[in-house]
């Protein structure tokens, strides 16, 4: 089981996703855009952080720079998702400091094996 951080600007992708990990056996706390995000990585530590590239107020590539730089941050692992995945995209994701970018759609089971796979390289 995992504690996992899923953000996420619309309230309907996180619903459906909190309901998906529940099913798993994971405890998921939401967050609407990087602010939240970086507030609740401040706030307690999590397995895995899944996030959003495009989002209002602060996007997913400035959230996770902000999240590498917290104790809460350092070691956990960063999954960004996007509609908008390439190789530039994913180079970007790493250089920011996440552990990997996924495409959209993804279903829950699928986001989960990529977060245990980084989860791994992590540890």
């Amino acid at each position: 089981m995992m504690k996992i951080l899923f953000v996420d600007d619309l309230s309907d992708t996180r619903d459906v996703f909190r309901i998906a990990f529940g099913l798993q056996g994971h405890s998921t706390r939401l967050a609407g855009n990087g602010l939240e995000a970086v507030e609740a990585v401040r706030e307690e530590k999590f397995d895995a952080i899944i996030i959003d590239v495009e989002m209002p107020e602060m996007n997913g590539w400035d959230a996770v720079r902000e999240i590498r730089k917290l104790d809460n941050g350092q070691s956990v692992a960063i999954v960004m998702f996007t509609a908008y995945g390439n190789g530039e995209n994913e180079r970007k994701a790493l250089g920011v400091g996440a552990n990997g970018l996924v495409q959209k759609p993804i279903s829950p089971p699928e986001l989960i094996s990529h977060v245990t796979r980084f989860q791994q390289q992590v540890a």
